[in-house]
């Protein structure tokens, strides 16, 4: 976004009306100076704002991501001389996906555009949850089948690829929040069924005691849902 003055919109309110004061010209041009100044400052923050928050939604997706190409790149650095010919096939197979993931994610936090809208305009598996659920399966069976191709070696941990693991670390805080805002919504609809006792209420809430149990039962490294109804769909969707 172009903005009129930005040398002026790094100044104060008081900073600003005192330089402008210091300058020779009508009264209404001053005031029309400060209100720009003042109306594109907010609108600056307000940008600010989305581009941290959009930021805030994929940075889960990306920290997996980051995570599995971490390992991949040890995996190829890893007596990386004395690997079998197809171990080296399915390693750079392997990466050229996840580095297009990357790309991906990128561009669509560039855009400012949440991992929730997309992957419901998508229809992803498990509501685009973890980094993997972003891969086609044709990839995925293609990378799979080249793993499957490796020679097995004795006490030698297979490799498997699009695993939907995450750190309990990460999960920590996401686990936080989706327990703070279903509990939130619990007490509104236990009040609700209190106040407007029916049915509809009674469901309600019996679903969200269900979610915040299963909410329980997710293990440090289970990828967690945005919200508590991607505990009880594939997609996630609210």
């Amino acid at each position: 976004m172009a903005y009129q003055y930005t040398h002026l919109m790094k100044l104060t309110p008081n900073e600003l009306h005192n330089h402008l004061m210091q300058r020779n010209m009508p009264p209404e041009e001053r005031e029309n100076i400060k209100a720009v100044v003042l109306r594109q400052k907010a609108a600056q923050r307000s940008d600010q704002a989305q581009r941290v928050k959009v930021a805030a939604e994929w940075q889960p997706l990306r920290e997996g991501l980051r995570a599995e190409r971490e390992s991949l790149r040890s995996m190829r650095n890893y007596k990386s001389g004395q690997r079998d010919p197809e171990m080296i096939t399915a390693l750079d197979a392997y990466g050229m996906v996840l580095d297009r993931l990357k790309q991906e994610f990128e561009e669509h936090v560039r855009n400012r555009t949440t991992p929730a809208v997309i992957s419901k305009q998508r229809n992803l598996p498990n509501g685009g949850i973890h980094w993997s659920d972003w891969v086609k399966d044709r990839h995925k069976e293609r990378v799979s089948a080249l793993f499957a191709e490796i020679p097995p070696k004795p006490r030698a941990k297979a490799k498997t690829p699009f695993a939907r693991t995450t750190s309990a670390k990460s999960n920590e805080r996401l686990l936080a929040r989706l327990h703070t805002r279903t509990l939130k919504e619990h007490g509104i609809a236990e009040q609700d069924n209190q106040l407007n006792p029916s049915e509809r209420t009674k469901a309600r809430l019996d679903k969200l005691t269900e979610a915040l149990r299963r909410i329980a039962k997710l293990q440090p490294t289970d990828p967690v849902p945005r919200t508590w109804s991607g505990l009880f769909t594939e997609t996630g969707s609210d």
